[in-house]
């Protein structure tokens, strides 16, 4: 579980352009860059074990929105993310 957050926030820190989750992504990639983004900032937070599990099942949800390029439904997910955070 940590181990995800840990790699998926290391990926987004290697991408480029991370776009904020409020916003619905225009495409794929920069609907999975806000995934990556939300990633690394709740690394960055001391998150209960419970919190981070949340997290990655909202995670997962949004890459999946994601994928099949349902981007507001991401977008959504995404403040859901956020709020769990703390952000």
């Amino acid at each position: 579980m940590i181990n995800r957050l840990a790699i998926v926030g290391a990926l987004g820190f290697a991408l480029t352009g991370p776009a904020l989750a409020a916003d619905a992504p225009k495409d794929t990639r920069s609907c999975m860059d806000s995934v990556f983004a939300l990633a690394k900032s709740a690394q960055g937070k001391k998150l209960s074990d419970a919190k981070l599990n949340d997290i990655e099942g909202l995670m997962t949800k949004m890459e999946d929105h994601c994928i099949s390029k349902k981007f507001s439904e991401a977008a959504k997910v995404g403040q859901q993310i956020t709020a769990a955070i703390g952000k």
